[in-house]
């Protein structure tokens, strides 16, 4: 049967949104301390990576590294088909790419790669070179047992599985939601709503893919090139497509699971949170049963600055405004839990 909302005190229900945001701040900034332990532990190596002409080369390869995603023939081959199977199977009217939504998610896909060439291919580097010094040897080294392939495969169930938890996290602790919203709150979906992540959130992809690789004993190369293997396969499942797939729903996440997870209706909240295997959804009793519903998607959050104008420049606004948009949260419930201690005080 469909899942259903266990409802709440509303005393009760604030009392545990306040703990959630405390705990989320207190992991926040334990993360932002870890990346300046990490960063002042690699002075020398941050250093020599932008002075003079690593400089120079480090904006050669983002400028190159851009390019390459944007005019990535097989991405683009596999979008036109999704196009073309929106328009023949659609979802919802007037949803898919050609929208309102699928303009701003361009601008998303215009801006993602300098973001992860820069940002998250800058923590991915630190968090392998954290590894190699503070973990060395720690590592389980299935890739001498196994082999690299197998190793990987199993690399990437245990990361699937990692990111279905942290993506119920992502669900019920306000501070990391704010950030998730910003991939929530796309009017409709299609298969370039996948590129609508705030870069905090990747970054937090990229540590939960490579630490659980290294571990295993992947080398850094293929432990980063997991972080971005389900890229092709998460576009699919963001169509605006109708189909569940049929029996393989109750294996790989399809299109119409995951619109589910994407609805704003009570029914449907913090539900259908897996990414690519959605038997974690099924153990863990947070799929939602109905298979062939298709409802209307977003985010209720009368603050989020949606994109509400298609011409280039409030795109491009719209766009600044939703990655600034999390930080914005996050200020306001730091000032509302320093209020909430000033009056108890």
């Amino acid at each position: 049967m469909p899942h259903t909302v266990t409802r709440m005190d509303p005393v009760a229900r604030r009392a545990q949104q306040r703990r959630r945001r405390i705990a989320g701040l207190a992991v926040a900034a334990v993360f932002a301390v870890a990346v300046v332990v990490a960063v002042v532990d690699r002075t020398d190596w941050v250093t020599d990576a932008f002075s003079g002409d690593k400089l120079n080369g480090l904006l050669s390869t983002v400028w190159d590294g851009w390019l390459d995603a944007i005019a990535n023939p097989w991405y683009w081959g596999l979008i036109a088909v999704f196009l073309v199977v929106e328009r023949i199977w659609p979802a919802e009217p007037g949803g898919g790419m050609v929208s309102m939504g699928g303009a701003q998610d361009i601008v998303w896909i215009l801006g993602a790669p300098i973001l992860r060439l820069t940002l998250v291919a800058a923590w991915a580097s630190l968090i392998n070179l954290a590894y190699d010094d503070w973990f060395s040897g720690a590592e389980v080294d299935l890739v001498s047992v196994i082999g690299t392939f197998p190793t990987a495969v199993v690399a990437f169930v245990l990361s699937d599985f990692l990111m279905w938890f942290t993506h119920w996290v992502r669900h019920k602790v306000p501070t990391f939601w704010y950030f998730h919203a910003v991939h929530h709150a796309a009017p409709t979906l299609n298969a370039l709503s996948d590129n609508r992540v705030h870069f905090v959130e990747a970054i937090i992809h990229a540590t939960i893919v490579v630490l659980p690789s290294r571990w295993l004993g992947l080398d850094a190369p293929a432990a980063t090139a997991l972080a971005i293997a389900t890229t092709y396969f998460t576009a699919f499942t963001h169509t605006a497509v109708r189909t569940n797939m049929g029996p393989l729903r109750w294996i790989l996440v399809t299109p119409q699971s995951h619109r589910v997870h994407h609805s704003y209706a009570s029914e449907h909240l913090d539900t259908n949170f897996a990414t690519v295997f959605s038997f974690w959804d099924i153990i863990f009793r947070t799929q939602y049963m109905g298979w062939d519903e298709y409802p209307a998607t977003g985010i209720a959050d009368p603050d989020f600055p949606l994109e509400k104008n298609a011409s280039p420049g409030a795109l491009l606004g719209a766009y600044a405004r939703q990655n600034v948009y999390p930080f914005q949260q996050v200020a306001r419930d730091v000032g509302k839990l320093r209020r909430a201690r000033a009056s108890e005080g």
